[in-house]
């Protein structure tokens, strides 16, 4: 309850003060409160001749204070306004002390106005996020160096496979090579044996038949000679009958047979002529 009443006190103290001519005397710097700012007038300044505002007030200690509410900057030569931000209830200042002869750098710390803020938060906000890209794209340039790696040991392998297979194809030609030569000889070793098998064949076939005739004659016995030679005389009287020449004498020896086959050619001689005189 205590905690309660004591923070509706300090709100309806707050409101009070928001409502008067008071202010909260804040320093831009770890925004420290100093009091209260009780007057704010104006002063004349005779270095710069001009006038000048300042705020008098009470300190949390009770002690009084009061400091210029402006700057003079030595190197713009201008007067700059300190008074950061102002409402009905605070007044901050970028004054770091309230030593009124203090105007180095050191003693300020300002606050930007609103555009300033924005725009400085859109260029950090820019570089947060090309510092997003470039992060993203370094992992990606990451990514693919890896990929590109493994891509490069794949060419590899499939590179020395390659070799492996050249070498053996190499070695195939070779022994095909081999191959065909040797198949090359053998042909020719064949055509020469099958050469080689005919003229024996032929020089066989010859022998064959000179033993088949020897083999006839010595077979044969004066009786089948005597035969044959009938045969072959009846045969010859047949065609003398058929040439006209019926009337010759037989014959049976191998000596008659001689000169019927003299006489049948002179027979067939003169025929011939008197079909040519005849013509």
């Amino acid at each position: 309850m205590k905690e309660i009443k004591f923070i509706l006190s300090a709100v309806n103290t707050l409101k009070k003060l928001s409502q008067s001519p008071y202010y909260i005397f804040v320093r831009a710097r770890g925004l420290e409160v100093v009091g209260i700012a009780t007057k704010i007038e104006q002063r004349y300044d005779p270095g710069w001749g001009i006038m000048r505002q300042w705020v008098k007030g009470i300190t949390l200690d009770g002690e009084k204070f009061e400091e210029p509410l402006d700057r003079k900057n030595k190197r713009t030569a201008e007067l700059e306004d300190l008074v950061q931000m102002k409402n009905d209830l605070i007044i901050v200042t970028a004054r770091n002390s309230s030593d009124p002869d203090d105007d180095n750098d050191e003693n300020f710390q300002y606050f930007m106005n609103p555009y300033q803020a924005n725009e400085i938060k859109q260029q950090i906000d820019t570089v947060k996020e090309k510092d997003r890209i470039i992060h993203d794209l370094k992992k990606r340039y990451e990514s693919a160096i890896k990929q590109r790696d493994m891509y490069y040991m794949e060419a590899e392998s499939v590179k020395s496979e390659l070799n492996a297979l050249r070498e053996k194809v190499i070695n195939l030609s070779e022994r095909l090579a081999e191959q065909t030569q040797r198949a090359e000889d053998y042909k020719r070793q064949l055509k020469e044996l099958q050469i080689h098998i005919v003229r024996e064949e032929s020089k066989l076939d010859e022998k064959l038949k000179t033993a088949q005739q020897l083999g006839t004659l010595e077979g044969k016995d004066s009786a089948d000679i005597i035969i044959e030679a009938s045969k072959k005389q009846i045969e010859a009287r047949r065609e003398l009958d058929k040439l006209g020449l019926g009337g010759l004498t037989a014959y049976a020896t191998k000596e008659d047979l001689e000169r019927l086959k003299e006489e049948i050619v002179s027979a067939l001689k003169g025929r011939e002529k008197e079909e040519e005189e005849s013509e």
